[in-house]
C-alpha cells in the first residue's frame, strides 16, 4: 500500500474512532448534569460547642443550620477521651479508685468488689446503662482485655476493668452516643457517620463494629477518620458487604489517601461520593476571609464534582458571633452554588457509566492509527507498520484476557503524547504567516491535539476515574516526552545540508560544546525542573501572589484558565507560527509553544472535573492566549524595526 493509501485509511480510523469517544464523552456529560446535588455538613461536636458557648440546645443551633442549608450532620465516633469530655465516663486507676473518697461507689457494688481491684489497673466509671454497654461491646469486638461490673439494680454505676496499653486505648473509638444521633433526628437532619481503625481487627469484631450502625436512623454516608481502613488489606472485602447491608455510600474525604478506600469503593460498585472541607487548622494558619472560604467551597462542587462540603466551626478572634458567623458561611455557601445552577440539600451519588469492550477498541484503534500517523510523517514507515501491528495484537490482548484497567491508562497515555506532537510538527513551518493566518494556525494545531483529549476522555469513560478511585497515571512523563520528540523532530528537520539523519547526528556529536550554550542548555534544565514540579496532582507549592492571581480569574471569568497556555504556550506558538521555524535556533520558542498544547490536552486528564468545565477553562485559556501572542507580535515588529534603524543609523543610511 502507498504512504497516501496508508495516511487516508489512518485519518478514517482516527475519524471512526472521535465518533466513539464523542458519543462517550456525551454520555459522561450528561451524567455528569444530572448529578447536581449537594448536601451542606456540619460537625454535631462543634454544632454542639456552640450551643453551649450561646446558651442554647443543641437541637436550637442545628436547626439554626438547618434554615441556611444544611441537610446532614456528620457524628465522629468518640474516643475514650471524647467520653471522659461528654461525662460519659471517667478514668480511674486502681489505686485512685481505692481511695476512702469512692465510698458512694462502692455502696453501689458491695465491699466484696473492692478486693478484686488492682492498683496498677485503669477502670472506666460509666453512669449510664446505654453508654456502658455500648462502650463494653465495642472494646470487645476491639479485642480489649476487660472485666466489667453492673451497679446494683436500680443504680447508674458501671465498671469496665481495662488491660491495655493506655495511650493507645485513649484514643479508641467507642461507637456513637444515642443522644447525639437523637439529638440529629430531632432537627430533621441526615446522619453522616466517620468510623475510626483499630487494632486486631477481626471478621467478628468489624462485622459487629458496622452492624451496630443499623441502629442509627436517617444514616446518610459512612467516612472513616485515619490513614488506614479498619482491617485493610485482609478485611476490605468483608466490609464492603458490611456497608453494602447499611445502604448507604461510602464517602471520600478529597486530599485525603487513606490506604484500602479505592479498593473498598470500586467493591461497593463505586457507590461513593466525594467530601471536602476547609480544616479548622487550616483555616487558622491561612486566615481565610469569609469570601474565600465560600469561594473554595464552590470550587470544589463545581469544577471537582464534589457532593458534600464539610463546614467546619470556625472561630475567627475578630469576629464577636461566632455562630452568626458561622450561620452567615453556610447562607453564603448556599447562595454560591444555587447561582452556579447546583441545588443544596441530599446528597447525590454518580450514577453507573457503562462503556462496552467494542466502543473501548474502536477508540483505541484511533490513538494507533495517530501512532502510525506520527511516525509516517517523521518517514518512519517501517516503524508505523510495526507499531500498528503490535499495537493491534497488545490493545486487543489485553482487553481480551480482562486487563481492561491498565489497558485504558497505557492507551490513554499514548493519546495525550502523539497528538499533540502530530499537531505541532504537522502545522509549524519554516516560513512565516500574516497575522490572521497564524492565529488560524493556531487554533488547527489546538483542534487536531484536541483528538488525543477526546480519545482520552473516552478510554477513560468511568465512574471509577470520575471519582479518582482510579487515575491517570504518568501526568509529569505526559508532560514532558511529547517535548523531547519535537525536540528530536525538529532538530533533524533544521539542521540542512548534511545528509540522512544518521549523518546529521554524526554531525552534531563532532560540534564543540562552546561555554554559552553549556549555559543556555543549564537555564533550560533550571527551567524543564520547574516546569515539572508545577505539573501533576501534587505539583510545587503556590506562592500568595499566584493564589491571588488564581482567584481573580476565577472571578472574573468564572473558569480559570490554565497558566501554561495563555500566559506561556499560545502565545509562544502564535509568535513562532508567525515567525516560521528557521532554524534551530528557534527550538526553545518551539517547545514553550508546545507546552501550551501539552497542557491543553491534559486538562483532559483530570476526569473529576466536568467536561463543561474544562472545555471551558480552554476557550479562555485560547482567546486569551491570541491576545496576549498578538501583542508579542507587535512588540517583537517593534523591536526588530527599531533594530533595523539602529543598524542603518551605525552604517550611515
Amino acid at each position: 500500500m502507498s504512504e497516501n493509501k496508508w495516511k487516508i485509511s489512518l485519518i478514517t480510523i482516527i475519524i471512526i474512532a472521535l465518533l466513539a469517544a464523542g458519543y462517550t464523552a456525551w454520555q459522561r456529560h450528561v451524567l455528569e448534569k444530572n448529578n447536581q446535588s449537594v448536601a451542606i455538613s456540619v460537625v454535631f461536636d462543634e454544632a454542639a460547642s456552640l450551643a453551649r458557648m450561646n446558651g442554647l440546645s443543641t437541637v436550637e443551633v442545628l436547626n439554626k443550620f438547618k434554615e441556611q442549608g444544611v441537610s446532614t450532620v456528620l457524628i465522629k465516633e468518640s474516643t475514650v477521651l471524647d467520653a471522659v469530655a461528654n461525662g460519659e465516663l471517667l478514668m480511674r486507676t486502681g489505686s485512685e479508685l481505692l481511695l476512702p473518697g469512692n465510698v458512694a461507689i462502692w455502696q453501689q457494688f458491695g465491699e466484696q468488689l473492692r478486693e478484686q481491684i488492682k492498683p496498677d489497673y485503669h477502670y472506666l466509671v460509666i453512669f449510664n446503662i446505654e453508654a456502658f454497654q455500648r462502650i463494653q461491646g465495642q472494646l470487645q469486638a476491639k479485642k480489649v482485655q476487660i472485666r466489667s461490673w453492673e451497679g446494683r439494680e436500680g443504680t447508674d454505676v458501671n465498671i469496665i476493668e481495662v488491660a491495655y496499653d493506655w495511650s493507645l486505648f485513649e484514643q479508641m473509638g467507642v461507637g456513637f452516643p444515642a443522644n447525639a444521633v437523637e439529638e440529629v433526628n430531632a432537627a430533621g437532619l441526615k446522619t453522616m457517620v466517620q468510623v475510626r481503625t483499630w487494632n486486631q481487627v477481626t471478621p467478628e469484631g468489624l462485622t459487629y463494629v458496622l452492624r451496630e450502625l443499623k441502629k442509627i436512623s436517617n444514616l446518610s454516608g459512612i467516612l472513616f477518620n485515619d490513614p488506614v481502613l479498619p482491617g485493610f488489606p485482609e478485611q476490605v472485602r468483608l466490609l464492603s458487604y458490611l456497608i453494602k447491608e447499611l445502604d448507604v455510600p461510602l464517602v471520600q474525604i478529597e486530599f485525603s489517601n487513606q490506604k484500602g478506600l479505592a479498593t473498598l469503593g470500586l467493591l461497593l460498585d463505586k457507590n461513593v461520593v466525594r467530601l471536602h472541607t476547609l480544616s479548622q487548622e487550616e483555616d487558622i494558619k491561612k486566615d481565610y476571609d469569609m469570601a474565600a472560604m465560600v469561594d473554595r467551597f464552590n470550587l470544589a462542587a463545581t469544577e471537582r464534582n464534589i457532593r458534600v462540603l464539610l463546614l467546619h466551626t470556625y472561630m475567627k478572634t475578630d469576629v464577636p458571633d461566632m455562630l452568626a458567623m458561622n450561620l452567615q458561611l453556610v447562607e453564603e455557601t448556599r447562595g454560591k452554588l444555587e447561582a452556579e445552577g447546583l441545588r443544596v440539600g441530599e446528597v447525590s451519588v454518580l450514577q453507573s457509566l457503562e462503556i462496552s469492550r467494542l466502543v473501548l477498541f474502536v477508540i483505541g484503534l484511533g490513538v494507533i492509527a495517530g501512532t502510525m500517523l506520527l511516525a509516517f510523517m517523521i518517514g518512519w514507515n517501517g516503524i508505523a507498520v510495526v507499531c500498528g501491528i503490535f499495537g493491534f495484537i497488545a490493545w486487543t490482548g489485553l482487553l481480551a484476557v480482562d486487563l481492561v484497567g491498565p489497558a485504558r491508562k497505557i492507551m490513554a497515555f499514548i493519546a495525550v503524547v502523539v497528538f499533540p506532537t502530530l499537531s505541532v510538527m504537522l502545522n509549524v513551518r519554516q516560513g512565516g504567516s500574516t497575522v490572521g493566518h497564524s492565529v488560524l494556525l493556531l487554533l488547527r494545531i489546538s483542534l487536531y491535539s484536541l483528538v488525543g483529549a477526546l480519545l482520552m476522555v473516552g478510554l477513560l469513560g468511568d465512574v471509577g476515574f470520575m471519582l479518582k478511585l482510579d487515575q491517570f497515571t504518568g501526568v509529569k512523563l505526559a508532560h514532558v516526552v511529547p517535548l523531547l520528540l519535537l525536540s528530536v523532530i525538529f532538530f533533524f528537520r533544521g539542521t540542512k545540508d548534511v545528509g540522512n539523519w544518521q549523518r546529521k547526528l554524526q554531525h552534531l556529536l563532532d560540534q564543540p560544546v562552546l561555554v554559552k550554550f553549556t549555559i543556555v542548555g543549564g537555564m533550560l534544565l533550571v527551567v524543564l525542573l520547574v516546569y515539572i514540579s508545577r505539573t501533576g496532582n501534587e505539583s510545587a507549592a503556590i506562592s500568595p501572589l499566584e493564589l491571588h492571581f488564581r482567584n481573580l480569574l476565577d472571578n472574573i471569568l468564572g473558569v480559570r484558565p490554565r497558566t501554561k497556555e495563555f500566559l506561556l504556550g499560545h502565545p509562544l506558538m502564535l509568535l513562532l507560527l508567525y515567525l516560521g521555524y528557521r532554524n534551530n535556533n528557534y527550538i526553545p520558542l518551539l517547545l514553550g509553544g508546545a507546552i501550551g498544547q501539552i497542557s491543553l490536552v491534559n486538562t483532559y486528564a483530570h476526569i473529576h472535573t466536568p467536561l463543561v468545565i474544562s472545555l471551558t477553562r480552554s476557550l479562555h485559556g485560547l482567546w486569551l492566549g491570541i491576545i496576549i501572542g498578538l501583542v508579542l507580535i507587535a512588540l517583537w515588529r517593534i523591536g526588530e524595526s527599531q533594530l533595523i534603524k539602529r543598524r542603518g543609523w551605525f552604517r550611515g543610511d
